[in-house]
């Protein structure tokens, strides 16, 4: 069976029974998007750089093994999100503050939306990263969320394809 032949399979299966990971996915989209139309291409581009140091910081946070060890899988894979995404905030603001975002006048929408792509994409890779430490039977994804974002070379593709794009846009 094909690459294509999988993903239609999963696209259906999808669209006849949708899961809890796709629903949060289309909302990370939406309002990545909504946030990217809003603040501009400059801003999306801080937002998605400022998500690199705020995973690598919260992959090495010491945890009290005694805190996580009073909670279920569900509410670590909270914390360890939540945590990300207000580290993210901080690392953005922290890099707002030092002029790396400025306001911009020509607003490039194609550039800003596919910036929110890739920024929802890095998130969502970063976040269902944190679900698939856990035993997969416990938590179960959906396959479309397997196969965009549960292999090593997803994740590869998912943490690297940013970077490209931002270099490309810098060179046109």
């Amino acid at each position: 069976m094909s690459y294509i032949d999988t993903f239609r399979e999963t696209l259906n299966q999808f669209l006849s029974n949708p899961a809890w990971d796709v629903l949060l996915l289309l909302f990370f989209f939406f309002s990545v998007f909504v946030y990217g139309l809003m603040v501009g291409r400059n801003r999306i581009i801080v937002l998605l750089l400022a998500s690199y140091p705020a995973a690598l910081i919260n992959e090495y946070i010491p945890y009290p093994k005694n805190f996580l060890a009073n909670l279920n899988v569900a509410q670590i894979i909270f914390l360890k999100a939540f945590v990300f995404f207000v580290l993210a905030i901080f690392v953005f603001w922290i890099f707002k503050r030092s002029g790396f975002s400025r306001k911009e006048l020509n607003k490039k929408t194609g550039q800003v939306l596919f910036l929110s792509f890739l920024n929802v994409g890095l998130w969502a890779n970063i976040i269902f990263g944190y679900v698939l430490n856990f035993n997969a039977e416990l938590i179960k994804l959906a396959p479309l969320n397997l196969l965009l974002f549960g292999s090593t070379p997803a994740h590869f593709i998912w943490l690297i394809l940013p970077i490209i794009v931002l270099f490309w846009f810098e060179r046109n």
